[in-house]
């Protein structure tokens, strides 16, 4: 078995699924020297503590450094033909998950690099292919319950991100249509941990969002802004530290988010793998929460976070201010699915997942929790 992106958020959580499950030929390919790759995938790996793992399930592990934006994927032919030998599963999960800037080198290692381990597989013609994609491959569509089979892109993307994406699971369907092999897609939606993450591992996507509001709220604290005076007075030193900084966001005030527990999306990626899988072609699992988050819940945690903060969502923002342009034009910007009410369709995932129960809710409680304490310097 070989897996890509065992560094990632993800990626470490199916490493320890897998190992859990009493896998022992994994073959682990990233960048960096082998024995600095191990560091960093044990360390991921370890701080998670579930599954239980045997004491020796790491020490299995074997480490090839390997790259998806070279050519071959960097690996000498002898250490390609010894990957490939015997190969039973391949798992990809390694991705370019930003968000902003230049779109083309999310070009290059999303549907390049998945190209390039395409190639690979085409060398281990008994290689099953499990895919890691996302549910945002559905772009622009803002209503309707989208399906597994859905990919089209009539509606356009919101983020390159998507496009590239979008783009690596055509060419996965026209590469197992014109080989006959089998392909496993699974799109997660956005993922989700409770569990505050040390410094130096993997940071959840939801990072992001906190990352703007601390740009916001320090940009803020920099310019000495305020609430107004009230009329007919002044308002005293501690009612004007207590005041409430109202922010207004841009959107629709019923959307909705859905966010799902990366433990729980990494074992039933797993448990799916296992179960079930085609005999040719693709198949392709929705791997969401059955409920979607109101974006007044998430801005409920945010605010829980940030004290002082209180958040709403308008369909216009007239007259906005310069820092509530801040959150329009933030480069990464989160607020990109602040007028989605689409569902998701898990009907090939409940199929091959059986009788695993349905993930706990994620709610104010959970993203309180996920989102942590706001910073002492941020005022």
């Amino acid at each position: 078995m070989l897996l890509t992106g065992a560094t990632g958020f993800l990626g470490c959580r199916l490493l320890r699924e897998l190992l859990a499950r009493g896998e022992e030929s994994v073959t682990v390919l990233g960048r960096g020297m082998a024995e600095e790759l191990r560091a960093r995938v044990e360390a991921a790996v370890r701080w998670l503590d579930t599954p239980p793992l045997a004491p020796e399930a790491l020490g299995t592990v074997r480490y090839v450094s390997g790259d998806l934006l070279r050519p071959g994927l960097d690996l000498g032919p002898e250490e390609r033909a010894r990957i490939a030998e015997g190969l039973t599963t391949l798992w990809h999960c390694a991705a370019l998950p930003r968000l902003e800037g230049d779109p083309a080198p999310l070009h290059h290692a999303n549907v390049i690099g998945t190209r390039r381990v395409l190639d690979l597989a085409d060398e281990a013609p008994d290689a099953r292919l499990l895919h890691v994609s996302t549910a945002y491959v559905a772009g622009r569509r803002s209503t309707g319950h989208i399906t597994e089979d859905d990919l089209r892109d009539t509606d356009g993307f919101q983020l390159p991100y998507e496009e590239s994406k979008y783009t690596a699971e055509r060419m996965l369907r026209v590469w197992a249509q014109g080989n006959s092999r089998d392909v496993t897609v699974f799109r997660p939606s956005l993922l989700v941990t409770d569990r505050p993450v040390p410094q130096g591992l993997p940071g959840q996507p939801t990072d992001l969002l906190l990352r703007l509001v601390e740009q916001i709220m320090s940009s803020r604290a920099a310019a000495g802004s305020s609430p107004p005076t009230p009329p007919g007075g002044r308002r005293g030193e501690e009612e004007t530290r207590a005041a409430p900084f109202l922010y207004r966001l841009q959107g629709d005030p019923q959307a909705s988010l859905n966010l799902l527990q990366a433990d729980y999306a990494a074992h039933a990626m797993v448990l799916a793998a296992c179960r079930a899988r085609p005999s040719t072609g693709v198949r392709t699992l929705h791997v969401t929460h059955p409920h979607n988050v109101e974006f007044a819940t998430v801005a409920a945690a945010v605010e829980a976070r940030f004290p002082g903060l209180k958040v709403s969502m308008k369909p216009t923002l007239p007259q906005p201010t310069a820092l509530e342009k801040l959150a329009a034009n933030f480069a990464a910007n989160p607020l990109a699915y602040s007028t989605h009410r689409r569902t998701y369709d898990r009907s090939h995932l409940l199929t091959a997942v059986g009788d695993l129960p349905d993930p706990e809710p994620v709610d104010h409680a959970y993203l309180t929790r996920a989102f942590g304490r706001a910073p002492a310097t941020v005022t």
